[in-house]
């Protein structure tokens, strides 16, 4: 298992942009595959948000089947309005280092 975790450089709370976040962006991913984490807000205003998958082809995968999904296309200019996209990330994957993960 791999856990995708990027940070966004935000400002704090935007309810617009979670709004969106919850009912257009996560509903996409987890469509095709993935599996939400969750959606922080840490100590520095930065939003924080966690998916998991099996395996990093299957990640990249998703993210292809994301990106070209119709609604993502078609939402595209709600998400740049809201703030939600267009703002500079961090992003790591993870790999477990639990031998039963690790190991099936």
């Amino acid at each position: 298992m791999v856990i995708r975790m990027r940070i966004y450089q935000t400002q704090g709370p935007n309810p617009d942009a979670d709004l969106i976040f919850y009912e257009s962006v996560k509903p996409i991913h987890e469509k095709h595959g993935a599996f939400f984490v969750g959606r922080y807000l840490d100590d520095k205003g930065r939003h924080v948000v966690m998916w998991s998958y099996e395996n990093e082809e299957e990640m990249r995968r998703i993210q292809r089947a994301v990106a070209n999904d119709r609604e993502t296309i078609k939402n595209r200019e709600m998400r740049l309005r809201s703030g939600l996209h267009a703002v500079e990330f961090e992003e790591f994957v993870l790999t477990s280092t639990d031998a039963e993960q690790i190991n099936g």
